[in-house]
């Protein structure tokens, strides 16, 4: 078995790598956890959006959709995987749109009866302009590409050209006067 030194952590260092290099994470795996995020906030901003007014006290259903909306406003983000705000916003588009296209839903059929208005009024209200504001935030090229990394300075050369030195000046001749 091959001996390695302790792994020592510092504030700014662990082992020999900087910090920040441990939790950097790759363009790939980047989008993965991004896709996994907007896949879990899909359910989350429609309980969000739901807040079952009528059963909770007003200040509680505002202070849940200030949450929800700023809870999309992270997604939408610009240091977060676009597939974060990709996901929701295509299913809220989706949905949305086949609300105002009058298209039959399965909201009735697949949750329980207490529900249904509130989702069915989620549809025709909230839907669209969330799915619509999250494509958008997702459409940005910059979001797809990863974030560049710095390359080290170049060393500084010892011996720069100098700059030539200005001819010598004339002899001065005397004057008469």
């Amino acid at each position: 078995m091959e001996n390695f030194p302790p792994l020592r952590w510092t504030p700014w260092r662990v082992g020999k790598v900087p910090l920040l290099e441990v939790f950097s994470v790759r363009n790939g795996v980047r989008h993965l956890l991004g896709a996994g995020a907007g896949l879990a906030a899909t359910p989350l901003i429609a309980a969000g959006f739901l807040g079952h007014a009528h059963l909770a006290p007003e200040w509680l259903a505002l202070g849940t959709l200030a949450a929800t909306m700023a809870f999309a406003g992270v997604l939408a983000g610009s240091r977060i995987s676009p597939l974060a705000s990709a996901l929701p916003g295509l299913v809220f588009t989706g949905l949305g749109a086949a609300a105002q296209a009058g298209m039959p839903s399965l909201v009735p059929v697949l949750l329980p009866r207490a529900y249904v208005e509130s989702y069915l009024t989620l549809l025709g209200t909230w839907a669209l302009p969330m799915g619509c504001l999250l494509l958008a935030a997702s459409l940005f090229p910059s979001r797809w590409r990863a974030a560049v990394r710095a390359e080290p300075p170049s060393p500084v050369r010892e011996e720069e050209e100098e700059a030539p030195a200005p001819p010598p000046l004339p002899k001065r001749i005397p004057s008469r006067y």
